[in-house]
This record gives C-alpha cells, structure tokens and sequence, in this order.
C-alpha cells in the first residue's frame, strides 16, 4: 500500500491572526496619542486662550430677593433682634450675577466649597510673572475662610493652581498661608466696620451663611 507523506498546516491563518493583533494595537496606541494629543491642546486653550466667561444673570425673582439681603448687609440695625432675621444666605449665583453688574461676570466666577473661596480668574500676566508673561491666563485663587471664637475673620491664599496644577509658594510671593484680611483689617475702617457686624460666618458647600450682629 502507498503511504501517503503527512503535511505541515498552513500557516498564513496564524500569520494573519498576528498581523491583525499588531494593527489593532498600533490602532489603540495612535488612538491614545490623538486623545492625549486632542486633551492637551484643549488643557492650553482652557488656560492660556481662555473664552470669556458666560456672565450669571438672576430672575426678577432672585434678583428682588438679593437686593433684600444687600440692604440688610448695609443697615444690619434695621433688623428685628431675632437670629432668624438676623440670618442671611447668599449663593453663588448671587455672588456671580453681583460680580457681572460690576463688569467682572466674563473674568471672575466664585464657587462656595467647604469653608472655602475659589475664585476663577482670567487675567493677563504681568511681565515679571514665571509663566507665560504678558499671556491672557486662567487661574484658580483657592482661600480657606473662618471667623473666629475672638470674633477675627480670616482669608488665607491655599492654593493657587494653573488647570489644576498648584503653583509654587515661591512664584507667587510666598503668599500661600498668609492672612490677606489680617494684613488690611488695621488700615481699613470700612472693612473693620463690616466685620464687626457679624456674629458669624459659615461656609458650606454653594452657600455663604451670615448671622448679623443686634
């Protein structure tokens, strides 16, 4: 009987299986290099071509009820002795919509956090600024805000970051920790005025919350 010789499989299927493994990494690492690359250039347009701000406006509602609360801040006496009266709430939008009457609603956008402050601030560095001098910039001004059981209100600089990068103490004056109210309350009377009319001061997460002095 003929024997008939054995043959080796092909190997083109194996071949082509590797192939389309190698293409579709090359597929994922290019398409990661496109999304970083996509990110990165939106991360320096955010922050160094920063757009306007969309300015906050209130309803006529929201806008009645704020003037009410501005009025109590000016002439805190002309309200009843109870703290009920004697508490104020002001929110974001509020603070937003004040900032944009004062043509600051396109460069300045405050968020309330957790006894904090921030601020969002487009602005064009100065010439001595270590990045980018004389560049339209986008900044993050974080302040921790408290008032204390001996009635003294502090505003210190936490952070100050570049999309979301903090930047060093040494870049900005060394400004990080320092009470920027404490440095001005002794030459300012209007702000020792204004401080002197509050009991207390809270800051929770959207929303400032004053209690004013009888």
């Amino acid at each position: 009987m003929q024997t008939i010789p054995e043959t080796a499989a092909p190997a083109a299927p194996r071949a082509r299986s590797t192939k389309k493994v190698v293409l579709i990494t090359l597929t994922v690492i290019l398409g990661c290099a496109g999304i970083a690359a996509a990110t990165g250039a939106f991360w320096v347009k955010q922050n160094f071509y920063p757009s306007a701000m969309t300015p906050v406006s209130l309803t006529a509602t929201e806008q009645a009820a704020f003037d009410s609360k501005l009025q109590a801040l000016n002439n805190p006496a002309a309200i009843p002795p109870d703290e009920a009266n004697r508490t104020i709430l002001v929110n974001e939008r509020e603070v937003n919509a004040y900032l944009a009457q004062q043509q600051l609603g396109e460069t300045v956008q405050v968020k309330f956090g957790e006894g904090q402050v921030s601020a969002a601030i487009i602005f064009t560095a100065p010439e001595d600024f270590p990045i980018m001098p004389n560049q339209k910039i986008r900044l993050r001004f974080t302040f921790g805000t408290s008032l204390s059981p001996e009635h003294k209100l502090s505003l210190k600089l936490d952070d100050l970051s570049l999309g979301g990068i903090s930047l060093p103490n040494s870049w900005i004056g060394d400004l990080k920790g320092v009470d920027l109210v404490a440095e001005n309350v002794e030459s300012d009377p209007a702000l020792q005025k204004f401080i002197a009319g509050i009991q207390s001061l809270d800051i929770h997460n959207g929303t400032l919350r004053l209690v004013l002095n009888k």
